[in-house]
């Protein structure tokens, strides 16, 4: 084995050596960075009992660390979790650690990670030996690569239920699905090969545990993802973790999880009070096709007894469902999946399917069977119960007369900040404003400076290859940097800039388009609105940040939209109006018979 150089250190997943600075490695992309510090960890090197030797630290959790070691007898490389030594005078956590040694060790499925051996080191600490895996969690995949295919989503959910099935007919309960314990390993020929791990809340029903880990009335698990009966406290069976299930499918057809508050208690309130919420008005842009949208609904129903009843039942519904898709939608783009190749529109290269080239940085196709975001079809009765909101905005559009004015407007996914926005633009169209509407990249992947992006291409009405060889006068050498880093994502970026530099060069760039929509303005005035701020990518974020830090002698008005308990790092804490529900007398008008809503069954009323 080779040893690494000096000052390097092996990436835990590929073996490859990374430099002291590298946040993420190289040729696998394992967030190297978040490696704790093995030079003083004390089991680094040792060898424990049953012949592990500990090669370096992997990750740190809430129960324990877990390490890379090599099993020196039959020389394969192994994962070992060690509890806290903190934990060991906490019964409740000794007997969690128990649960999760004894439900793994009882599971012989391929999906089900594998425990080898469990024993305790020569200082009593327990510790787990289990396979080591060397993929990624489903929630870090639906992170970097965007909106998965229906095919891969089905896929992979179907490898979870064929897991979840067996540990079901043993009385084993995971009581902790989520993506983070969904592991996905690529395979050589392509597609992924699931592991579902972190048996540590598991409810072993055949063997009672006397103590109140596991007990009827005690809540554990994640409220995101929690059954209604098990926030509750009451009784639960396998068809909690099947809930568990139709959340993670919820979330990967729409890319945000179905119930979302300031506080994991108002989570779980809502799980077990709510509605589900329909996937297609979550996100209407990603067209989730409506055969899934019934699996999410039966699979997530509040009573036990109306959802699907075991794991093969749900699988044989969601194989269903993925195939009225795929006969439905076989003149669409097909699917690419990891390990196929794809050519790159910029440079021609054949690369692997990802958001980026691997050769030159330009953004590739996305992978996705979703087809493009729709245009929004215009509403057939006019905005009602928001006069006091227009109100407001007009007059903070008077008060930014001369000056440069933020505002936001804060509400729940369905408050109507959107139609909102887009009401108060259309008057500021024909009072003569020049205006732009930024919102984040249609599938919320947080792809970089694409909402500043849009909102300097609205303001100067040029396209982004005319940005590129633009001269306009009053374009500062920072403003055109700041263009050039955010257009240009192949070789031959200024990497001696330092990121304070480009943070400065991109609020140039916008401050630039600002003044010059403001110029060109008949009223001398730009309105610039950003949707759903707190989905919009960092780097735009920032830069709509620091254009407010500073103060601007022309009139400009910024509004943002976002939900509540969002802080978008706007200093001098510019106003906000927060959404409530339209006034009683506005909703008796529209639904009063000719009051100007729709008849009922012109809208999709299937029950939930």
């Amino acid at each position: 084995m080779k040893s690494p150089a000096v000052g390097t250190r092996p990436c835990p997943q590929c073996g490859t050596n990374c430099s002291p600075e590298h946040h993420y490695c190289p040729t696998c992309g394992f967030p190297v960075g978040t490696l704790g510090d093995c030079s003083e960890d004390r089991f680094v090197g040792q060898t424990l009992p049953g012949g592990y030797h500990i090669i370096d630290l992997i990750s740190i959790g809430g129960m324990g660390r877990v390490y890379r070691a090599e099993q020196s007898v039959l020389g394969r490389t192994v994962a070992v979790k060690i509890i806290h030594p903190h934990l060991l005078a906490d019964e409740n956590s000794v007997v969690r650690f128990m649960t999760e040694a004894r439900a793994a060790s009882r599971l012989n499925h391929p999906n089900s990670i594998a425990v080898f051996d469990f024993g305790r080191t020569d200082d009593g600490q327990p510790y787990l030996v289990m396979e080591f895996l060397r993929g990624k969690d489903l929630a870090r995949v639906a992170y970097e690569e965007g909106p998965l295919p229906v095919a891969r989503i089905a896929n992979v959910l179907h490898q979870v239920l064929a897991a979840l099935a067996e540990a079901h007919d043993l009385g084993i309960i995971h009581r902790d699905l989520k993506p983070e314990n969904v592991i996905l390993e690529p395979m050589r020929r392509g597609g992924d090969f699931v592991k579902v791990l972190d048996f540590g809340l598991a409810k072993l029903k055949a063997e009672p545990l006397a103590t109140n880990v596991t007990s009827p009335g005690i809540v554990c698990g994640t409220p995101d993802y929690m059954a209604p009966e098990q926030g509750r406290g009451d009784p639960i069976d396998g068809r909690s973790d099947l809930y568990a299930v139709g959340v993670i499918l919820f979330q990967l057809l729409t890319g945000r999880l179905p119930f979302e508050a300031e506080s994991p208690t108002q989570v779980v309130m809502m799980h077990l009070s709510m509605p589900v919420p329909d996937p297609r008005q979550i996100a209407p842009e990603r067209g989730v096709p409506e055969a899934l949208v019934g699996v999410v609904r039966k699979a997530m129903a509040k009573e036990p007894g109306r959802r699907f009843q075991d794991a093969l039942e749900f699988s044989d519904a969601l194989r269903a469902a993925h195939a009225a898709v795929e006969h439905g939608s076989s003149s669409t783009r097909p699917s690419v999946y990891p390990g196929e190749a794809q050519k790159c529109p910029t440079c021609g290269s054949l690369v692997p399917a990802a958001k980026f080239c691997l050769e030159c940085g330009g953004r590739l196709t996305p992978h996705t069977t979703f087809p493009p975001p729709p245009d929004t079809p215009p509403l057939p009765f006019a905005l009602e119960g928001r006069e006091d909101d227009l109100e407001y905005l007009r007059a903070r559009r008077s008060d930014a007369a001369e000056t440069l004015m933020g505002v936001r407007l804060i509400g729940e996914t369905g408050a109507g900040k959107t139609r909102l926005l887009h009401e108060f633009l259309e008057e500021c169209r024909h009072e003569g404003d020049a205006i732009a509407l930024a919102y984040p990249d249609p599938y919320w992947a947080e792809v970089a400076y694409y909402t500043v992006r849009r909102a300097i291409t609205e303001l100067t009405l040029l396209r982004e290859d005319e940005l590129q060889a633009h001269g306009a006068v009053g374009l500062t050498p920072a403003a055109g940097t700041g263009l050039a880093e955010m257009l240009s994502l192949a070789p031959g970026r200024d990497a001696r800039r330092t990121p304070t530099q480009r943070r400065h060069a991109v609020a140039e760039a916008l401050r630039w388009a600002l003044r010059r929509a403001v110029r060109q303005a008949p009223s001398g005035r730009a309105v610039l609105a950003i949707d759903d701020l707190h989905r919009v990518d960092p780097p735009s974020r920032q830069a709509f940040a620091d254009v407010l830090s500073e103060p601007m002698t022309c009139g400009i008005l910024v509004v943002g939209t976002h939900t509540a308990g969002f802080d978008p790092q706007w200093g001098g804490r510019p106003p906000a109006r927060v959404l409530a529900g339209i006034p009683r007398s506005a909703a008796a008008r529209l639904l009063a018979p000719g009051g100007g809503l729709p008849a009922l069954d012109a809208y999709d009323a299937t029950p939930l």
